[in-house]
């Protein structure tokens, strides 16, 4: 349970949303559908968070490390404002992957559910650390150097934690845990590698209206894989439980629908192509999804921030259905189903 302190809110909303995520992680660490396909979203999300609390209530984030800063500001899928910026990414990441695999290989990497689907992507991992290239660079224990970004970062989550704890000694005891997690079954990854020019055999418009779909669908991906695979295995569901999947799934789904207005506005002739092959379907649910959660989710969106406006927590404490989870999540598994089959991936052959 949580004692509310209505007039701590703001600080009890980043006690709560750094709890709720790090009760998560620590659940999800020894996962490999996690660490291979979901963790640089979750990455991005502790370094919103970390940068928020810095800018919005320290008042600074110049002592932040770069990543961090990094992570939280320029891991989008879709950069608006300066025109030709998403060719521009795309380029960048391909030319990535061709020097570090070579020109006539299989240069693309893909992680495949049991059922043959596409659920993540070197793209995905290359939009992430675009701008970090010596994050790719091998240390001499053979891990990434992104592998201590993510120990500072949880580093920097827990002293965040603390800190709040002696600052505001009536947030800590103010949660109290009382769901479990057990051990979930999950399917085991297939990798798949194709040759670059396999996939991306269009024009220039066309490739980079692919390059996005392949960063959506990872992110649908992460919101069905939180929602079903990790959600199901909570025993007796508490709280944070609720509060974790709410803020996840709003935050998500907000960008996830953002892209694809953009998509739609951007790449006419590519959408109404994908929309087209998935029968309408596609369509129609965003139609709905517009007309009765669009608004409400782009509110919350915003509430990502530690400012003195109307924040995440005061929503979620003030409503009992703070959103319509089923509405939110049936859109999202036709989002990732239309562009899965769209790309098709499984079923372009492999050199070798």
């Amino acid at each position: 349970m949580i004692v509310i302190i209505k007039e701590l809110s703001k600080f009890q909303t980043v006690y709560l949303d750094l709890f709720s995520l790090k009760r998560f992680l620590l659940r999800v660490k020894d996962s490999d559908v996690f660490n291979a396909v979901i963790s640089y979203t979750l990455m991005r999300d502790s370094c919103l968070i970390i940068y928020q609390v810095n800018t919005d209530i320290l008042g600074t984030a110049d002592g932040l490390i770069f990543p961090i800063k990094e992570f939280r500001n320029k891991n989008k899928l879709f950069e608006k404002g300066k025109r030709g910026i998403n060719q521009k990414n795309y380029e960048e990441i391909l030319k990535q992957h061709i020097e570090d695999f070579g020109f006539e290989t299989d240069n693309l990497g893909f992680y495949l559910n049991d059922s043959r689907q596409t659920v993540g992507s070197t793209f995905y991992v290359g939009n992430a650390l675009r701008r970090l290239k010596n994050l790719k660079e091998i240390e001499k224990d053979g891990k990434l150097q992104v592998y201590y970004v993510a120990h500072e970062v949880g580093a920097q989550l827990q002293e965040i934690i603390e800190g709040l704890e002696i600052a505001v000694p009536e947030l800590k005891g103010c949660i109290t845990t009382e769901s479990k997690h057990e051990y979930f079954d999950e399917f085991e990854i297939e990798y798949k590698d194709i040759n670059h020019t396999r996939l991306f055999n269009g024009n220039e418009q066309e490739n980079v209206f692919k390059y996005l779909l392949l960063l959506i669908l990872q992110e649908c991906f992460a919101v069905t894989w939180i929602s079903e695979n990790y959600d199901s295995s909570i025993i007796d569901r508490d709280f944070i439980d609720d509060y974790f999947l709410n803020r996840f799934v709003a935050i998500r789904i907000d960008s996830i629908v953002d892209s694809l207005i953009n998509l739609k506005e951007n790449f006419a002739s590519q959408f109404d192509e994908l929309a087209n092959n998935g029968k309408g379907e596609l369509a129609t649910a965003l139609d709905v999804y517009m007309l009765s959660s669009f608004d409400k989710v782009a509110e919350l969106r915003n509430t990502i921030h530690y400012d003195d406006v109307k924040n995440f927590y005061d929503y979620f404490i003030e409503d009992e259905v703070i959103i319509n989870l089923t509405e939110i999540l049936n859109l999202n598994r036709t989002i990732f189903k239309c562009i899965e089959e769209f790309l098709s991936i499984s079923n372009i052959p492999s050199q070798y």
